[in-house]
C-alpha cells in the first residue's frame, strides 16, 4: 500500500514526533514526584538514556511507546504499520535489539533495569507506580 501523503509532508508529521517528554512519560513522572520521589531524567551518561534515573540506587526506567519499540500487546497502541513495511518492519525490529543492547550494558554495570510499557501504563497508571515504588 502506498503512502497517502507526499514524502515531503510525511517528514513533516514525522518532525513533530516526540522522542522525550511524552505524554506516558509525564504522566510517570509527575506521579512519582508528587509522591516525593526526586530522580533524573533522559540521563545521557547511561546507555540508551534512560527516561527516568534513580543515581544512588542505580535503577534505569525506560518508558517504551508499544508501536515504536515493537510490544505485541493486542492493543491499538501497537498496531503494525500498513504502508511501507519493507522500512518500518527493520527499523522497529533495530529498535528492539537497540533496546536489548542498553539493557544488556546497563545490567553489566551493575544497574537495575525497569521496562514500562504505554499500554499499561494507560490501562493503570496508579497499579504501575505502586509496582515501580516496590523496586525502589
Amino acid at each position: 500500500m502506498a503512502d497517502s501523503v507526499s514524502s515531503a509532508r510525511r517528514s513533516e508529521i514525522m518532525s513533530h514526533i516526540k522522542s522525550k517528554d511524552t505524554s506516558i512519560e509525564l504522566l510517570v513522572r509527575r506521579k512519582l514526584f508528587s509522591m516525593g520521589y526526586r530522580y533524573r531524567v533522559n540521563y545521557k551518561a547511561l546507555p540508551g538514556k534512560p527516561d527516568i534515573v534513580f543515581t544512588r540506587k542505580k535503577i534505569a526506567i525506560f518508558i517504551h511507546g508499544c508501536y515504536w519499540h515493537g510490544q505485541d500487546c493486542g492493543s491499538h497502541y501497537a498496531h503494525a504499520s500498513q504502508s511501507n513495511k519493507a522500512y518500518w518492519g527493520p527499523k522497529i525490529e533495530r529498535t528492539k535489539q537497540r533496546d536489548q543492547e542498553h539493557i544488556q550494558a546497563l545490567e553489566t554495570d551493575g544497574w537495575k533495569v525497569i521496562v514500562l510499557w504505554e499500554c499499561t501504563i494507560k490501562r493503570d497508571l496508579d497499579g504501575v507506580v505502586d509496582t515501580l515504588i516496590t523496586e525502589l
